[in-house]
């Protein structure tokens, strides 16, 4: 359970965001480890509280979304159920997106098609008891409304739904924070002491810091002390159709696939493959996913393929809720992952929690720690 104390976490991301209560004195520092969504989200919420840097592996850090194709909606369970935190999320979500502005498109509006007659069912639900969320559209309607989609149950449009581009919003993020980012720079290890955190990168240098905070994504899994925790890696594959004059006005359409427009491109995804050995494309899963997009938009059949795209997103199997938590035993070092396809749905409103449970962890729901 979650007091209502823990409730009133939630902080906008809005420009007078650094006029908040100073809550850590004096100006801690903080090392982020990892530059994908979470750690940019923490960065961007942190900056004006803490002498903040960043280190991340690699060059490009936006691994997870080309898994799960940036896409955001209040209702991502497979019964149209609202998720966790749903409106604190969503508030904090449009609060984030409204302090980058312009620099990040938003494509709004969704519409998710029922692929069973007993999801229908669930959906016609949802409707009647969310209907500030969603409207139910019989197949007729979505005929009318939107000819390029089949939908022979029916489907959800989702006002509030919507998908961004999650590598240019990190871009964003981290240079509206304006913190070092050190790329690509591998951190090998760490070590808590009562005062201050020591991070070890591959470089042979030592860096110090009053609190770490590791949003590695799936690098967790080089690290002991991380690999041995409850997560699990998932591969998914997304790909790329070049898009016809025909769907110029394709909504976003999500059924057991995802159909996402962007420009002259459609990306389609994703798979779900927990057991992989490698993250090469398949060309079965391309050959599954174009045969499932053209089962809700039948144009796409004759679209190119431009390319196939793969990444790995992290989950907790037996609790599907983000973490946010110190690691067990640990006061300075925290994790910050678990975010599997609902990164854009969470890790904002998570990292606006960043600047007041840093030093008060016990303030934090007990969903989000680590047992």
């Amino acid at each position: 359970m979650w007091t209502e104390d823990v409730l009133k976490l939630k902080r906008p991301f809005r420009e007078g965001f650094g006029q908040l209560e100073k809550i850590m004195q004096p100006s801690p520092g903080i090392a982020i480890v990892g530059a994908g969504l979470a750690g940019a989200c923490a960065a961007f919420a942190l900056h004006r509280h803490a002498r903040v840097a960043v280190f991340e592996a690699t060059e490009a850090a936006d691994q997870a979304f080309r898994a799960t194709g940036g896409l955001f909606h209040p209702l991502m369970t497979r019964r149209a159920r609202p998720n966790w935190q749903h409106d604190a999320a969503l508030e904090a979500l449009e609060q984030l997106l409204d302090a980058v502005g312009a620099r990040v498109p938003v494509r709004r509006g969704l519409l998710r098609v029922a692929f069973t007659e007993k999801q229908a069912q669930d959906f016609r639900e949802a409707a009647r008891t969310y209907p500030h969320f969603v409207q139910w559209l019989a197949p007729e309607a979505v005929g009318e409304r939107f000819p390029q989609v089949r939908a022979p149950y029916g489907a959800l449009w989702i006002p509030q739904g919507g998908a961004v581009s999650a590598a240019r919003l990190i871009e964003v993020l981290l240079a509206r924070s304006g913190v070092p980012v050190h790329r690509p720079v591998r951190v090998v290890d760490w070590e808590e002491t009562a005062d201050e955190v020591h991070l070890h990168t591959d470089r042979g240098e030592t860096y110090r810091f009053d609190y770490a905070i590791l949003a590695p994504g799936s690098g967790y899994r080089a690290h002991p002390e991380l690999a041995r925790l409850p997560f699990q890696a998932v591969k998914g594959q997304v790909i790329c159709l070049q898009r016809p004059p025909s769907l110029d006005t394709l909504p976003l359409v999500l059924a057991n696939v995802h159909l996402a427009p962007y420009g002259d491109q459609i990306f389609v995804g994703s798979t779900y493959e927990p057991a992989f050995t490698d993250l090469a494309p398949s060309e079965a899963q391309t050959r599954w996913l174009l045969e499932e997009a053209a089962r809700w938009v039948p144009e796409v059949s004759r679209s190119a393929v431009v390319a196939a795209l793969t990444g790995v997103r992290v989950i907790r199997p037996h609790r599907p809720l983000p973490v946010l938590s110190p690691l067990p035993g640990r006061r300075r070092l925290w994790l910050f992952s678990a975010l599997g396809s609902r990164g854009l749905l969470y890790a904002p409103l998570l990292a606006s929690w960043l600047p007041e449970v840093l030093e008060r962890p016990e303030r934090l729901p007990e969903a989000v720690r680590l047992d």
